[in-house]
């Protein structure tokens, strides 16, 4: 059965600062983020990728290049912006602290109740909105590439509920298992009955960096 893996990119200076970092900002990745993406892609190397679709973000365009560095093979790459992270409006750039002073209700509705979250007040995007345009990108790359391995590299967000959304679960509940790492790999197995989670937000490619 072909298998979706989905990469989050390496940890970047926002990331370390504790700045939001949405489908609009963006940061330089931190120095050990190349030798933490190296290991993944050397995790990966064997692997016979159809394509690799990429968010346009600079972030997650560093990773995918880092990645293939490692692979025997280089496959097709893409990049589509319907994988870019989630939309956060005026609050991106912001450090995370004064953002949940700001809009405490709605930043405690951003992690952990999805279904209630409303960013109309400053601007962001909306869950839905997320899961139909991060969505579309991998039905339509399966179709396309029926019975074949595909890559993903994207973002924390964007890849939380992109994942879970696929694997079944209702807005409600694609905040339960937590966000996943910098640099952590995810695989969903697909199948005629369609598709399945079989690996979250794994890290220990990066057993020996530690």
């Amino acid at each position: 059965m072909a298998k979706l893996y989905f990469v989050r990119h390496g940890k970047t200076e926002w990331n370390l600062a504790r700045k939001l970092q949405g489908k609009n900002g963006d940061s330089p990745l931190l120095e050990e983020s190349y030798l933490e993406t190296a290991l993944l892609g050397e995790r990966l190397k064997d692997i016979s990728f159809a394509k690799i679709i990429v968010s346009p973000q600079k972030r997650a365009v560093l990773t995918a290049q880092t990645l293939i560095e490692e692979f025997n093979e280089v496959p097709p790459i893409s990049y589509d912006a319907g994988l870019k992270e989630f939309g956060l409006g005026e609050l991106e750039g912001v450090l995370i602290e004064s953002a949940i002073e700001r809009y405490p209700e709605q930043m405690h509705h951003l992690r952990n109740n999805p279904h209630e979250y409303d960013p109309e007040e400053f601007q962001g995007e909306t869950y839905p909105e997320l899961i139909k345009r991060s969505s579309q990108v991998v039905n339509e790359a399966v179709a396309q590439h029926p019975n074949q391995d595909l890559l993903f590299v994207a973002h924390g967000m964007t890849l939380v509920t992109l994942i879970q959304t696929l694997s079944g679960k209702p807005l409600e509940q694609i905040r339960k298992a937590g966000g996943i790492d910098n640099s952590s790999l995810s695989i969903i197995e697909v199948s005629d009955a369609g598709y399945e989670l079989i690996l979250w937000n794994d890290t220990a490619h990066l057993d020996s960096f530690k």
